[in-house]
């Protein structure tokens, strides 16, 4: 059976190694000033963290539809025999509703859908391992169910070095935002089970890192060599520190997936997220 491996492009999954995998990307929207971007594919990450900061009003950002999803699906079942989407929190984004939308809509091929649960590399490394099994010849069953062990054992940690863009996006308070630059607090957090939970709050960058390095080695102690994933957002210094950081103190599957917070990811964060996903 020939699995096809449907996700969106908040995943942060390099484009090369989403080609070699035959990973389907499907590409969120953003709005900015009157214009709209489809995300990885008009607008790069450096380009988009270019444009951010003069932004007259916040950008918007908008899940892939069912239409979008729908065109994917009708294309895939000519070269597959199921298809398996592995989609952002339902928490977090329509993605997941759209999807079962538009498979209510499609006879000629079995469509499976999962909710990862989670976001970024960490659905990345989920979609990952989907693919993976997808290649060795799994059927649809047994791709969803290496995604679902994966999902429920991936872990996420990132720090954010402004609370500038969470203020405009409402997601944080402007005194608190104030209080806690003027402390200069940088907070990290832990994506789990749907929800962005503050995880520990650090006085600067370089201790964010330390943080996030020793979650990753508890991880292994506990469970063995590990998949790892770092990602920024216009911060590709601190990452490679992360990385190297990382890899003293854990053993590691193949290689350091190094990757860029997609536009979609930083309209609420800004540029100065670094985090790693482990697995």
């Amino acid at each position: 059976m020939t699995v096809a491996v449907v996700t969106e492009s908040q995943t942060c999954i390099p484009r090369e190694m989403a080609e070699e995998l035959g990973i389907v990307v499907l590409p969120y929207t953003i709005a900015m000033d009157g214009r709209v971007y489809r995300d990885g594919a008009d607008i790069k990450p450096r380009e988009f963290y270019d444009l951010l900061s003069a932004l007259k009003e916040p950008a918007r950002t908008s899940a892939v539809t069912p239409g979008q999803f729908l065109s994917a699906f009708e294309a895939l079942s000519t070269r597959a025999d199921g298809i398996l989407v592995i989609t952002i929190a339902a928490s977090m984004s329509a993605a997941y509703n759209n999807a079962g939308i538009a498979a209510q809509s499609l006879r000629d091929i079995p469509v499976a859908i999962l909710d990862s649960g989670t976001a970024a590399m960490a659905q990345g490394l989920v979609v990952l391992e989907a693919a993976r099994a997808a290649r060795r010849g799994a059927s649809l069953e047994e791709c969803r169910d290496t995604a679902a062990r994966a999902a429920a054992k991936v872990e996420l940690f990132a720090y954010i070095s402004t609370f500038d863009f969470l203020r405009r996006s409402g997601r944080v308070t402007a005194p608190k935002a104030f209080a806690a630059e003027a402390l200069s607090i940088k907070p990290v957090f832990r994506f789990k089970h749907g929800e962005a939970v503050l995880a520990a709050m650090k006085r600067s960058t370089a201790k964010g890192r330390e943080y996030i390095a020793d979650q990753a080695a508890r991880y292994y102690r506990e469970r063995g060599p590990l998949r790892v994933s770092v990602f920024h957002a216009a911060a590709p210094e601190e990452a490679e520190e992360l990385a190297q950081t990382i890899t003293r103190r854990v053993e590691i599957v193949d290689a350091v997936i190094a990757a860029e917070f997609t536009p979609v990811m930083g309209c609420h964060t800004g540029p100065g997220v670094v985090g790693a996903a482990f697995l």
